[in-house]
């Protein structure tokens, strides 16, 4: 007989949110309890696995799952603000992504994976963008669709709800070595262009690399951004030119990236004046463009984990509960996370 995983038991909790304290009570047993049961110090009964499935609404199949859950790449960034329970909650869902990622990639040959290994030739970020503008064919001038380039290319690109602005992205890698990208689906879309760059950078840069004392990785990988995305030899003249909103909003519209991010480019490279800086910036404020500034791009919407998907109802032939099992998820939630376009299903 399978036995209860114990790390799936914590894993679920923390996807609903809930602390050991909360969940103990929904399900009328004492925290301690709980507590040795994600410890793996007790077994968990049959009735209260029960409960416990009921209370956090997956199907027991889902706690004798033993897959490996893995960390985002949380150890890149600078420590901000965020409150442990929403950390842990983004976290958790992650890591389900992932699993249902890799169930799909047991029966689909993606082979695309196409992220080079570095040489060590590529000392700087910058030229590092250089090479893999070159490496994946990407024409000069802006990149008319970044997540179509990242998804030709094996990097799975998800739409998530971290019910934060504080979290832009992260990435996992799965079991495959494909990466698996996640994007704040609330964040403004030239945001959501930088943070898939910035993340790209992440999976190129530092993924199979152990951090390096003293090396500013979110640096670099900002580096890497902005010249993946608005490469300097292409932008200099436009950038060495007075800026003024009109003309950051020009640039915003052929490089498709945030007038604030055009903004840091023109300073990095020294080609404006501090206190031309900070008057431009002043005016964005004041506009109250920080967060939200005019001229968005189209949205950008991910297709391969769509496709993937499709395949299995399409030419594999799944029926939607036949997936829900697979995946080990209630039909609710997996209606809600895959069943966005119109699939033609079989009957059950």
């Amino acid at each position: 007989m399978n036995k209860v995983n114990h790390k799936m038991l914590q894993l679920a909790r923390e996807s609903r949110g809930l602390n050991q304290t909360e969940l103990a009570e929904k399900i009328n047993v004492p925290q301690g309890n709980l507590s040795r049961m994600e410890r793996d110090d007790i077994g968990v009964k049959e009735e209260i696995l029960e409960r416990i499935s009921e209370a956090l609404n997956y199907p027991k199949d889902f706690f004798y799952q033993d897959n490996i859950i893995c960390p985002s790449d949380t150890h890149y960034r600078k420590s901000i603000s965020i409150d442990q329970k929403t950390l842990l909650r983004a976290e958790a869902i992650m890591n389900i992504y992932k699993f249902n990622v890799e169930e799909l990639l047991k029966s689909l040959d993606l082979s695309t994976k196409n992220v080079p290994v570095l040489s060590e030739q590529y000392d700087s970020p910058e030229k590092v963008a250089k090479f893999i503008r070159s490496y994946w064919k990407i024409p000069k001038g802006s990149i008319d669709n970044l997540t179509k380039v990242a998804e030709d290319n094996g990097i799975i690109v998800i739409y998530i709800d971290f019910e934060t602005d504080k979290i832009e992205g992260r990435t996992i890698i799965a079991s495959t070595g494909h990466p698996i990208v996640f994007i704040n689906k609330n964040s403004s879309s030239d945001r959501q262009r930088l943070t898939l760059s910035h993340e790209i950078a992440h999976v190129i840069l530092h993924a199979n690399n152990m951090p390096v004392m003293g090396r500013d990785e979110e640096e670099e990988a900002y580096k890497f951004a902005h010249e993946f995305l608005m490469p300097y030899s292409e932008c200099q003249y436009d950038l060495n030119n007075k800026l003024t909103l009109e003309k950051l909003a020009d640039l915003k519209r052929i490089w498709k990236v945030s007038m604030q991010a055009i903004l840091e480019r023109a300073k990095n490279q020294e080609l404006i004046t501090d206190s031309r800086y900070r008057y431009l910036q002043s005016q964005i404020s004041n506009k109250g463009w920080k967060k939200r500034e005019p001229l968005e791009p189209v949205k950008e919407m991910p297709t391969l984990l769509d496709k993937m998907v499709k395949i299995f109802i399409g030419e594999l032939e799944h029926s939607k509960e036949e997936m829900a099992k697979i995946f080990k998820l209630n039909m609710g939630e997996f209606e809600e996370r895959y069943m966005t376009k119109n699939y033609k299903l079989r009957i059950a």
